[in-house]
């Protein structure tokens, strides 16, 4: 507090004497000390006042009729708010030195004897009460001072308790990200690693280890790269990243490292000399969702080049028997509306398969309402898979169509009858499937196979089964048995076998046109089956085949005669490899079909097979056939001249 605002500070006087008249003259003598005088006669008055009011110096008279002044100081000293108050005895009667005793005993700070000196009595009150005032400053200065300390004290312990959960947090979320720190002295060629290195890490690492010793938990063919990044980290002005591998008891783990240069401070070369601190992560999920999501990439331009094909091949194949722009406009559009249906279906049960009763519901509901017509549907619940359901969309459009435009729906009274059933064998369930005509015109063999019947010949085949048409007068009836178990199975993950001897393809540029081939076919692609084979027939080759299915394509593989072959990587859930090593240890040339537009992610000697890629062009057919012609018959040369 400053000093003319202590100087000025209201401070209290208490004045004790029975003799109002001596009152009067205390007044008069502290009269300019900028101080309240308070006056009592008695000891109870006395009392009520110190009660009341904060006293700096009480004048008090020795002698008082009720109370002496020994008794009251004794009194007010016994009280802890007026324990330090200063007390002045003035008397004129005991002055004795054991009176001057016991007045000091009792907390006395003064004793004046009467009479008083005026300016000695008001020099000596003056201190007191400048010392009250003194006094009252520090208290207050203290009070200030002790509650900064308390404030600075909270803010410390705030502060330090935010550190510590900041501190925690990191730690915490460090583990939870499998996230560790780094630091590396090149100088000592020295890491210093976070606690939960061995956890990231995936093996016991010390905290403190050697540089050469934490090369050996990296992948060899990744160390050359580690050493070079941390020798570029050394002087790099931005953080640098690697992503390597490293090994240990459960396999190989994905690190990302990123680590920047901490140049030291100091004069010397030794402090300037740049530390590398850093993190590492563990992105062994990462790495594995990003090949899943590559291989569900390729899946997936795998399943739109099939459709694609699948479409081309309908277009192609409807323009073959159309007589006019608009029938075969029409036949296109019912055709691609019945896979889009089956496709609708699929997309509802997130493409593991459709149930058959609700495939033949949705390809027969539209013709339910027309006049008298009557089609009755009974079959067992069986669930198809995609590719099965998408060939039997196809197989129940036509069905119906012809119906409608030659069978029992194209007149009143016409009746169909769809059933199915499973039949338990032996070898596994079978599906008994049969379409019935009864009550429409009469019915006659076509002179001719259109697409309808090849679609519905290619379903059998498909199914692993043996198809029937029975073109009777009273009606037209389809039925055909497959294996219904290799066609529920749920699709799991296709394994790629390494084909052996891979030969670099040969330009097809420089080659003569290939006279006519017998070709084994290997497709389970139904429509995209036919189409090939018309293309192929209609250069002059023989087809073997189709064949949609592993087991069929093995054996005509191996007991088959033919010149050369396309087989398609994918049958469903298996794949054409073992077909491929069948062909070539009898060195029969071939090449394979596919609608993976990138074959990154197979066994890399199979990349090196001539492939011909969905949907096809009849010119790259074409010359593919004449580039694996060319090989037959440079194989059939070779195998003379051995024999001459």
């Amino acid at each position: 507090m400053p000093a003319q605002d202590a100087a000025i500070e209201p401070v209290n006087i208490l004045l004790v004497d029975d003799q109002p008249g001596k009152l009067l003259t205390y007044e008069a003598i502290l009269d300019g000390l900028d101080a309240t005088l308070i006056k009592a006669t008695t000891a109870e008055e006395a009392l009520t006042a110190l009660l009341k009011n904060d006293i700096a110096v009480i004048l008090m008279d020795v002698c008082m009729p009720d109370l002496d002044g020994f008794e009251l100081a004794s009194m007010i000293r016994d009280h802890p708010r007026h324990e330090k108050t200063a007390v002045i005895f003035i008397s004129a009667v005991r002055l004795e030195t054991d009176d001057l005793l016991k007045g000091y005993r009792t907390g006395a700070v003064d004793y004046v004897s009467v009479p008083v000196v005026p300016e000695i009595l008001k020099a000596k009150v003056q201190i007191f009460v400048e010392l009250y005032r003194k006094s009252r400053q520090l208290d207050a200065l203290n009070a200030e001072l002790e509650e900064r300390v308390k404030q600075r004290a909270e803010q410390l312990e705030a502060s330090h308790a935010a550190l510590q959960e900041s501190a925690e947090r990191l730690r915490l979320a460090s583990e939870a990200a499998k996230l560790a720190t780094f630091e590396y002295d090149p100088k000592t060629q020295m890491l210093q690693w976070s606690a939960n290195i061995s956890d990231v890490l995936h093996c016991n690492v010390p905290e403190r280890q050697n540089f050469e010793d934490f090369m050996e938990l990296v992948h060899v063919e990744d160390r050359e790269m580690v050493k070079e990044y941390v020798r570029t980290a050394n002087y790099a002005e931005s953080t640098a990243e690697l992503e390597f591998r490293v090994t240990s008891a459960r396999g190989i783990s994905w690190i990302l490292a990123r680590g920047r240069a901490l140049h030291g401070v100091g004069n010397d070369a030794e402090a300037d000399a740049p530390r590398v601190l850093g993190t590492i992560l563990d992105i062994t999920e990462r790495k594995s969702a990003e090949s899943h999501q590559q291989l569900l990439m390729a899946e997936l331009d795998h399943r739109v080049k099939n459709i694609l094909a699948n479409v081309a091949a309908i277009a192609r194949l409807s323009s073959t028997n159309a007589t006019s722009v608009a029938s075969f406009a029409s036949a296109l559009d019912g055709r691609i509306h019945a896979m889009s249906s089956a496709h609708d279906l699929l997309r509802q049960s997130s493409w593991t398969g459709v149930d058959l009763h609700e495939l033949v519901e949705g390809a027969l509901a539209p013709f339910r309402s027309r006049g008298n017509n009557d089609i009755t549907i009974d079959g067992d619940r069986i669930r198809l898979t995609s590719k099965f359901g998408q060939s039997m969309a196809l197989v129940l459009h036509e069905l119906v169509t012809n119906a409608v435009k030659h069978g029992a729906l194209s007149a009143a009274g016409g009746k169909v009858n769809v059933a199915w059933s499973r039949i338990a064998t032996p070898d596994g369930d079978k599906i008994a499937f049969s379409w019935q005509e009864r009550s429409g015109p009469r019915c006659r063999k076509p002179s001719r196979n259109g697409f309808g019947l090849a679609v519905i010949r290619s379903a059998a085949s498909e199914c692993g089964g043996a198809a029937e048409m029975v073109f009777a007068p009273e009606g037209f009836q389809f039925d055909f048995q497959g294996e219904l178990s290799s066609r529920t199975q749920m699709v799991g993950t296709r394994h790629i076998a390494i084909v052996p001897k891979a030969r670099p393809p040969s330009p097809a540029a420089n080659v003569p046109a290939a006279p006519g081939c017998h070709i084994l076919l290997v497709e389970d692609e139904a429509l995209i089956a036919m189409q090939l084979k018309l293309d192929l027939e209609s250069e002059g080759h023989t087809v073997v085949g189709p064949f949609a299915q592993l087991a069929d394509g093995l054996r005509a593989a191996a007991e088959a005669n033919f010149d050369i072959a396309l087989i398609d990587i994918n049958l469903g859930a298996d794949n054409s490899a073992p077909i491929a090593e069948i062909l070539d240890r009898r060195m029969i040339p071939f090449a394979f079909t596919t609608g993976y537009n990138d074959l990154v992610f197979l066994p890399p000697r199979l990349r090196d097979y001539p492939h011909l890629t969905k949907p096809y062009n009849p010119a790259d057919v074409k010359d593919l056939i004449k580039m694996l012609a060319y090989r037959a018959g440079e194989r059939a040369g070779n195998a003379s001249d051995q024999v001459a």
